[in-house]
């Protein structure tokens, strides 16, 4: 049975990944670190307002520019349009949406369902890669040749689509998928065989050996993966004043020769059809370690653990079972908690641990600060 426990958070961010027992094994991933979430509620013309929408035709393909992009997502959302089509004027062309998913990689996706009936209202989006039309960002809105136009208009946004569960994620991204979906291994990482130091001093400042590029491909927000001692420690990019040479939340003490190491990319994705879970088979326990450390939004926050014991997850078909949910009162601080699951008895598959606001409306001018860690035990 699922059990909460109040007690210290152990966020593999601060803590070395070691066993507690040299007859256990233990796996240890760390979800999110001092994260500053994103969502608001429901907005039909986040990105394209009526003004910067109203179809127009040159003959030719419109340029991006003849449609405004307003403001980005604010978070990876999915996209719908908004017709306006009163007249019933428009009866044929198609809109086109690029844009770049929730975990990267471009995204086309289009509308074209015109009839000769009245058009108006909220349309899906048909993607080219056979997902949802879930964007983090989008790049262009153009028309091809259209066909009967006069004084209609589109919307883009989100409409009647409140904040959703997200999953955030520090590892490395896999394609893992039968029709190409994206995933994220949380025990994955890109290994640098580039050495880094502290010059044998403790301090955040750490540089490359022999101004090598170590952090050629590191940015602010990694985790970086620096074994020291037989333990291997992890430390959050606050700042990146060059290839070689950042600055980490916490001060490590490294040898002048160097150790090299790995980093991790955080990711987010409200999308169902990426594979953001845990691979929990064949342990004991799960336990997941979470905090709400700031909490700058109008909603709460809201947590969500759920498992399937799917052995091969088809999202977002797969039916996830749920652990457990609890909201955060906005402006209130949540003490460390920790979520027990024992997969002895409950012999689930996999597990995953969303985020998202009540209401969807988040404080964009504060930062929330979120905390999430996995640890994996097996006898």
């Amino acid at each position: 049975m699922k059990k909460l426990i109040l007690g210290a958070l152990a966020l593999s961010a601060l803590l070395p990944v070691v066993s507690a027992n040299a007859q256990e094994i233990r796996k240890t991933a760390t979800l999110a670190y001092a994260w500053d979430m994103d969502g608001e509620a429901a907005d039909d013309n986040q990105v394209v307002e009526a003004a910067g929408g109203v179809i127009v035709d040159n003959g030719t393909s419109v340029a991006a520019a003849n449609y405004t992009i307003t403001a980005q997502p604010d978070t990876c959302r999915l996209l719908n349009l908004t017709i306006s089509d009163t007249n019933m004027g428009v009866g044929a062309g198609t809109i086109t949406v690029n844009g770049i998913g929730c975990l990267g990689g471009t995204k086309t996706c289009t509308w074209s369902a015109w009839t000769a009936a009245d058009d108006d209202g909220v349309k899906t989006l048909t993607c080219t890669d056979g997902m949802d039309a879930y964007m983090k960002e989008v790049t262009s809105i153009t028309t091809g040749v259209m066909t009967g136009e006069s004084d209609e208009y589109f919307l883009l946004g989100y409409a009647g689509v409140n904040s959703v569960n997200g999953w955030p994620m520090y590892g490395r991204l896999t394609q893992l998928g039968p029709l190409g979906e994206q995933g994220v291994d949380p025990f994955g990482s890109y290994p640098i065989n580039l050495p880094i130091t502290t010059s044998a001093a403790s301090s955040t400042t750490v540089t490359s050996v022999g101004s090598a590029g170590s952090f050629q491909n590191v940015a602010v927000g990694d985790l970086l993966l620096i074994p020291l001692g037989g333990k291997t420690y992890e430390r959050k990019v606050t700042a990146r004043a060059s290839a070689n040479s950042i600055t980490v939340n916490q001060a490590m003490n490294i040898p002048t020769a160097g150790v090299t190491f790995a980093y991790k990319k955080f990711w987010f994705s409200t999308n169902p059809a990426q594979e953001m879970f845990i691979p929990v088979s064949g342990f004991d326990t799960l336990l997941v370690n979470w905090s709400v450390d700031a909490n700058a939004d109008t909603g709460g926050v809201v947590t969500l653990l759920q498992c399937t014991d799917s052995k091969q997850p088809d999202f977002p078909t797969t039916p996830w079972v749920q652990m457990s949910t609890f909201t955060t009162a906005t402006g209130v601080a949540q003490a460390p908690m920790t979520e027990s699951v024992d997969l002895t008895q409950l012999p689930y598959q996999f597990c995953r641990m969303g985020f998202r606001f009540g209401t969807g409306d988040d404080i964009d001018g504060a930062d929330e600060s979120l905390n999430a860690s996995i640890v994996l035990y097996r006898k």
